[in-house]
């Protein structure tokens, strides 16, 4: 068999209507890198056998799933699968000649899945009942904005997929404003910071559900779902390192918006505003030779008054529908 690099391997993904049950790949992935493979569970014999050997004589296959990352380009019209996933729920309404999809908190332990497609040089494999465990956004600014997306699912199975690569909306960390306000109804008219790095993390601490008579795990369910973030920018102020200390809470908006291409008649856009977040682990660099920055962390926190972990999450693209 001939060898091969990763830039021949082509990866797809497709939204379960039935959770678990593999559907065709809606759209190719052109990753950064793909380490999303099948693993296996083992029950090694303990018994001694009158000898100093403490490994037993027999490894027997208790489990058999898929675990991994696949990392890639947060690309406008095939990001929307990934954040249903991660989020839960979307709807979907016009927006000029192009489309809005918002995305929700589903109050479910059974979020949407993905069926995930693998094409190399050795053969095509499907995993299905993919669930978003975690998904993670950095935003820089000489660079496209970058995504790392941690999934689990069943073992994968032979399977055919012949990749269909298409132009997509891509965003590079310049197109990002990001704002901070009291509230939210105070997002629209604050001034955007100036932020030197971004990252976002969306974790929904899955876990297999097992059961006894299969190899293969019966679900994977989510738990609790927590968003984090951390932001870097110069250090100009104590204002930050003021938010850490006197516990302030406060409205974050999140844009990525490029003018590059259109979406119908609208910009390509992704969005998402948290209500409530509270800063922690503020710290400063200062080398001698380097403007001072500072970095702070940030939670996501349920806001009691609107029932909302995310007041408002979108992506505007001219998909009709996912």
């Amino acid at each position: 068999m001939a060898k091969f690099i990763g830039r021949r391997v082509n990866v797809g993904i497709g939204l379960e209507s039935t959770r678990g049950t593999g559907v065709a790949a809606t759209y190719a992935l052109p990753k950064t890198n793909y380490t999303f493979n099948d693993k296996a569970n083992k029950a090694r014999s303990g018994e001694s056998l009158c000898v100093i050997s403490g490994e037993g004589n027999q490894a027997i296959v208790t489990g058999r799933f898929s675990e991994g990352v696949i990392e890639g380009e947060l690309n406008a019209k095939s990001f929307p699968c990934i954040m249903k996933c991660a989020l839960g729920a979307v709807s979907t309404a016009a927006a000029g000649t192009g489309y809005k999809h918002t995305f929700t908190v589903l109050e479910s332990n059974q979020h949407p899945t993905l069926s995930v497609h693998l094409d190399d040089v050795i053969g095509d494999t499907i995993f299905e009942g993919c669930m978003v465990d975690t998904l993670e956004i950095t935003v820089v600014p000489d660079d496209i904005v970058k995504y790392s997306l941690t999934l689990k699912g069943k073992k994968g199975q032979s399977s055919t997929y012949t990749a269909t690569q298409v132009v997509d909306y891509k965003f590079v960390g310049r197109d990002l404003v990001l704002k901070v306000g009291a509230a939210t109804t105070d997002l629209a008219a604050a001034t955007a910071i100036s932020v030197k790095e971004l990252k976002l993390t969306i974790s929904k601490n899955t876990d297999y559900d097992w059961v006894l008579g299969t190899l293969e795990p019966e679900d994977v369910l989510n738990k609790q779902i927590s968003i984090q973030g951390s932001l870097t920018l110069n250090y100009e102020d104590r204002t930050w390192r003021d938010y850490m200390l006197d516990g302030s809470t406060k409205a974050v908006g999140i844009k990525l918006e490029q003018t590059r291409d259109d979406a119908g008649d609208q910009n390509p856009t992704f969005y998402i505003e948290f209500p409530k977040v509270d800063f922690s682990e503020w710290e400063s660099a200062m080398g001698n030779d380097d403007i001072v920055s500072q970095t702070i962390n940030f939670t996501a926190l349920y806001n009691t008054t609107t029932s909302k972990l995310v007041s408002d999450a979108y992506i505007i693209n001219d998909i009709a529908t996912y």
